[in-house]
């Protein structure tokens, strides 16, 4: 095996020669190259609103950074928005019609997320769309993965709750609260845990 340094390796390698404004305009761009200002400002705009309040501006808001959000839906606090990459926030996050967005609720979206019609998010859910593999030893956080989330319709998201890369769960489902979905939820479960699996019936 070649010991020759990767790509990334060989991009670090003139910037360190280019003396302080070159590691300056290096920082920058790490930081803020994928910063989107449209969702920055809407952020911001959000939470100068009180919370619980407001529900329809904040909906508007989404919608004006470009989110598609289906007609009912309410937004109670400011939601996290992460996402990376250049394709438009309308292709990598739907969010259908009826449904009820908690306080403080974080979606990522570096793949796409899609949520269906009258699903609530409890305060604090989180869905996330990036990881990483496992990496060796030295180094665990190995390379970078995304696999897109879908959530059905009518599905309750406890408080909490944390829903993984690649996880689909079905209509009707519901994820009690501080679970983390890491897989498939079948359509009308109700499911609990770390890992979430079926509630066990009394």
């Amino acid at each position: 095996m070649s010991d020759s340094p990767s790509p990334e390796e060989d991009d670090d390698v003139p910037t360190a020669e280019l003396g302080p404004l070159g590691k300056l305009r290096d920082l920058w761009k790490v930081e803020f190259d994928n910063l989107r200002w449209r969702v920055m400002i809407c952020t911001l705009l959000m939470r100068m609103l009180p919370q619980g309040r407001a529900v329809k501006l904040r909906t508007s808001l989404l919608r004006g950074i470009g989110v598609h959000v289906g007609a009912g839906t309410r937004v109670f606090g400011t939601p996290v928005l992460q996402s990376q990459g250049r394709r438009p926030l309308r292709s990598r996050l739907r969010i259908g019609t009826n449904c009820t967005i908690g306080s403080g609720v974080i979606l990522e979206f570096g793949e796409r997320v899609t949520i269906g019609d009258d699903v609530v998010l409890h305060d604090r859910a989180v869905i996330l769309t990036t990881t990483h593999r496992l990496g060796p030893k030295k180094h665990r956080a190995g390379p970078v993965i995304r696999d897109p989330v879908t959530i059905g319709n009518n599905v309750a998201i406890g408080a909490g709750s944390i829903v993984l890369p690649g996880a689909v769960i079905g209509d009707g489902a519901r994820v009690l609260a501080d679970s983390v979905v890491n897989g498939k939820v079948a359509p009308g479960v109700t499911v609990t845990g770390i890992p979430a699996r079926p509630q066990r019936s009394a």
